[in-house]
């Protein structure tokens, strides 16, 4: 792409039904009447529904005025936007501007809004958004406490959204940083990486790549994801009966941090990271399988922020509740985890429910597995279990460069010691598994 494209600080804003391209290269570094919208959001996080009055800065959106209100504004439906152009914004403006009116809790009337958000591309509901060009998104904020969630390419429900481009978000951050790629909080959305997304934020409390946490719909990476941060790196991520599919590179470099929650809907958890991520609440329909056929990265250097509590996994599930769906895995691919530091650290090519504080057992059902021989009985980093009930009549194993004969335990395992007594851990199948050594 040509660096020489003409500049604007000026935003592109459309209504519902638009269709607008940006041949630009747009870089928005203050607050302005053409790149903020105060909008009205409802949306979901940490398995709660949230709504509330956000301060949104973009670059490009299609956007409405509230028909009773006309200072305020909600995403247009039926919107197309593509970027063929470059999308450069800059948050320490913005967070100067307003980080005074953000409310410190939940219960605080007198400011109004919850987040100070950032959106290279946004549009409401059946809107399709395409990114063929350069977005870059830089955290640079010298402010540590404002809550700023970036969401760098989102939409709602039955949305499509596609980068073919690059995407990269960059900068310092903070802890109270919720960074988001292409995220969207809407059932029935497909999202599709077929180009290059970094992310290095040296603070985050959160960092999803692709995902939702509505129902239904699909993600699929075809690209290339790389990510080296803090706080909870959840890449690709569901909340419930999402189809997943990671075709592509996912590289993972964890410098886990144990972050006091400064966001105050969260809760606060261990710090974690994984390729693929789902945390469900109990689901209503059949959940299809989560399939890696790429190549997966995770490497988790502890410290002495990390606690002795920091993970790492190529995929982890986790399950809130009496879950009465079967959750089923997939790797014809290739799954590497490893980890350093000071501490011995869990990480494992699956995990499931390993930092759940509760006996929540599941039914975990194993496909098709690709793994690297190595002394699985004591290194139990295949997959993992704290609580779950394992199905291996499906199972095929495939372990290169190995010779010899291994069992169920060696492949599947239970942590030591759960953090309530009476953790179910149970494996059945093992008798039809297959296991070929290459």
């Amino acid at each position: 792409m040509a660096q020489d494209l003409e500049k604007t600080t000026e935003g592109l804003r459309a209504g519902s039904g638009a269709y607008i391209v940006n041949t630009k290269h747009i870089i928005i570094n203050k607050p302005a009447k053409d790149c903020v919208a105060d909008i009205q959001e409802v949306s979901a996080a940490g398995g709660q529904t949230l709504s509330g009055r956000n301060i949104a800065l973009y670059g490009m959106a299609a956007v409405e005025d509230d028909e009773k209100d006309p200072d305020r504004q909600h995403f247009a439906p039926n919107a197309t936007l593509i970027n063929k152009g470059i999308i450069e914004i800059y948050l320490n403006e913005m967070v100067k501007a307003y980080k005074d009116q953000i409310k410190e809790g939940k219960d605080d009337n007198v400011r109004p809004y919850n987040f100070i958000r950032v959106y290279a591309m946004v549009a409401g509901k059946k809107s399709m958004i395409v990114n063929e060009g350069i977005i870059r998104v830089h955290f640079d904020q010298e402010d540590e406490d404002t809550p700023v969630y970036g969401l760098s390419v989102a939409s709602g429900e039955g949305a499509t959204v596609i980068n073919n481009g690059t995407i990269e978000l960059d900068g310092k951050g903070s802890f109270a940083t919720q960074a988001r790629v292409m995220a969207i909080p809407a059932d029935n959305v497909a999202i599709i990486n077929n180009g290059k997304i970094s992310v290095n934020i040296e603070e985050t409390s959160t960092v999803r790549v692709l995902a939702t946490t509505g129902k239904g719909g699909s993600i699929a990476n075809y690209g290339e994801i790389n990510v080296t941060s803090s706080g909870r790196l959840m890449t690709i991520a569901r909340l419930a009966d999402t189809h997943i599919l990671n075709a592509g590179k996912v590289n993972i470099d964890f410098k886990a941090h144990f972050v006091t929650q400064k966001v105050s809907f969260l809760f606060q958890s261990d710090p974690l990271a994984c390729a693929i991520y789902e945390h469900c609440l109990p689901n209503e329909k059949p959940v299809p399988p989560i399939v890696n056929t790429g190549e997966i990265n995770v490497k988790l250097e502890g410290n002495e922020h990390s606690t002795e509590n920091a993970v790492a996994f190529g995929i982890y599930s986790e399950i809130v509740g009496e879950e009465k769906q079967v959750h089923r895995f997939e790797n014809t691919g290739t799954i590497n985890v490893s980890s350093t530091g000071p501490y011995d650290l869990i990480t494992a090519e699956l995990g499931c429910n390993i930092q759940s504080s509760k006996d929540f057992p599941y039914d975990i059902k194993i496909g098709e597995w690709n793994t690297t021989a190595r002394d699985f009985a004591a290194t139990k980093d295949v997959i993992l279990c704290r609580s779950g009930r394992v199905d291996l009549s499906d199972a095929a194993f495939t372990i290169k460069g190995g010779s010899g004969t291994y069992k169920a335990e060696d492949l599947i395992a239970q942590t030591n010691g759960g953090k309530e007594a009476g953790d179910t851990f149970v494996i059945t199948g093992s008798e039809k598994m297959t296991i070929e050594n290459k």
